[in-house]
């Protein structure tokens, strides 16, 4: 069996099922908290910021998981 971790939190995912505990955002898995946690520091930053598009989304999440993936942590 294929062993999965976080790319953030690099805690093993037991049991990987897609988008039930762990999510694959472009090239990074991860767990469901952490999920959790970039949702929470998303939200704020979508409230205070217009006008929005996708891509300026895309860009959003895309920095916060390369930060995290490099401190281990958002």
């Amino acid at each position: 069996m294929k062993s999965l971790y976080c790319d953030i939190c690099k805690k093993e995912i037991e049991s990987p099922v897609v988008e039930h505990n762990y999510y694959h955002i472009r090239e990074y898995d991860v767990c469901e908290p952490c999920k959790d946690i970039l949702d929470a520091r998303m939200k704020p930053i979508v409230k205070g910021h217009f006008p929005y598009t996708a891509q300026w989304y895309e860009n959003q999440v895309m920095t916060l998981l390369a930060k995290g993936s490099q401190t281990n942590r958002f």
